[in-house]
């Protein structure tokens, strides 16, 4: 009787720890990129970006986006303010990158068409002073610990192959490679098509700075690539039965502008945020180690190296409804701000 009630306190003892650790662990810090605009998926990922801040589980830095119009950023600012965070920082594309930038073709924005429309609270005050992406970037790294941040970069590259190519400035005297391998733990990337098929959205719309950034990237890479996000999907009832809190909420009326509904949407991006800021959740498996290369017609190739720190994530049918549960459940839950 005494061994069992020792073994029984042991065991209480222990389920106890683990959970005093697990709630004592320290937030993942992320900055978000974005291309907020041209897909809905994107404020389906920003919504459980600010659904984690609430957990605690993670400390969002900034976010920024990688397209130059003002739509996106307004889009973003707008979302802030309605979830009661204020505070986070966003950042633009300034000026028109180099070479291989296709963005500003795009004929559908529901960023520009929500912000249009409706007559939304917003932070910012002056949207000439909103930061150049990139720069946002190397003030967050700069004010942070060695090796602390995540990078979830769910858009185009540009942001990041900028920040690459950046010099030493007023907020650190450390080049953009450097300060990045100093501060920056891992990347979690949504690109690519790794059946090789044919050129990613992601990678297309910035060419250039998509091969620069895969190649050059000084921290481990995981990918999360167009094949999972198409095998993982948002219902439209999720639409229809959450985000009452808000009239005119900016999630549902970019997915009712986006296309017909109802329709299911591929969750491309939210797999990302999920991966990155649960990433020992049992989500996914990963691929070998590898190198990721994009060819001239935009395709990407993952070649096996167990030198190499680019890996991308694996799913089965069994983590695809538990993706899929966990995106539902963090949505359909109403933000602090507006919490009784």
């Amino acid at each position: 009787m005494k061994k069992s009630l020792l073994l029984m306190l042991a065991t209480i003892v222990m389920v106890a720890a683990c959970t005093m650790t697990a709630s004592a662990a320290k937030p993942v810090k992320i900055i978000f990129d974005t291309d907020m605009g041209n897909d809905v998926d994107d404020v389906v990922a920003l919504d459980m970006l600010y659904k984690y801040v609430d957990e605690g589980r993670i400390d969002l830095l900034g976010v920024v986006s990688s397209k130059r119009e003002g739509g996106s950023v307004k889009f973003i600012d707008a979302m802030n303010t309605l979830y009661g965070h204020p505070e986070i920082p966003i950042g633009i594309v300034k000026t028109y990158p180099e070479e291989g930038y296709v963005c500003e073709d795009e004929r559908l924005n529901y960023a520009d068409y929500v912000v249009g429309k409706y007559n939304y609270k917003y932070t910012t005050k002056d949207w000439d002073a909103v930061p150049d992406g990139y720069k946002l970037i190397r003030r967050l790294l700069a004010s942070q610990e060695d090796g602390s941040v995540t990078v979830v970069a769910v858009g185009f590259s540009t942001n990041m192959r900028r920040l690459l190519d950046s010099k030493g400035d007023e907020y650190s005297p450390l080049d953009g490679v450097e300060l990045m391998r100093r501060k920056v733990d891992k990347v979690v990337i949504m690109a690519g098509d790794f059946t090789r098929e044919k050129g990613e959205y992601n990678v297309r719309k910035d060419h250039f700075s998509a091969v620069r950034f895969y190649e050059e990237c000084p921290v481990p890479m995981y990918f999360t690539d167009v094949i999972l996000g198409k095998s993982v999907l948002y219902p439209y009832t999720t639409v229809y039965k959450g985000f009452k809190y808000a009239e005119n909420h900016p999630l549902v009326e970019a997915f009712e502008y986006y296309a017909q509904m109802p329709y299911n949407r591929p969750l491309w991006d939210p797999t990302a945020v999920l991966f990155a800021a649960e990433p020992n959740g049992g989500y996914a498996s990963l691929s070998p180690r590898g190198y990721v290369t994009v060819s001239q017609r935009s395709v990407t190739d993952f070649t096996k190296d167990a030198k190499s720190n680019r890996r991308y994530y694996i799913v089965n049918d069994r983590q695809r409804a538990k993706i899929v549960r966990r995106i539902v459940e963090l949505t359909l839950r109403d933000p602090h701000s507006v919490q009784k």
